[in-house]
């Protein structure tokens, strides 16, 4: 969920979703205009990051594995 551009109460599974919705919603471009980009890899301070942590182990990652595989 979102609140102001906030991402709360975030989880790899929620993650894994927002990302299935970003292809469905890319498949329909031309192939040339299909593309989704990551935000960051690492900004732990915005929590804006996909590395492994303590929480959630290699989460982040395999949501991203799951989906464009």
């Amino acid at each position: 969920a979102t609140l102001d551009g906030i991402y709360v109460h975030a989880t790899p599974k929620v993650f894994e979703e927002h990302i299935n919705e970003a292809l469905t919603y890319i498949e329909k471009k031309a192939p040339e205009h299909r593309i989704m980009v990551l935000k960051s890899w690492n900004e732990w301070g915005e929590g804006n990051y996909v590395e492994p942590d303590l929480e959630f182990g290699h989460g982040w990652l395999e949501a991203i594995k799951n989906t464009i595989q």
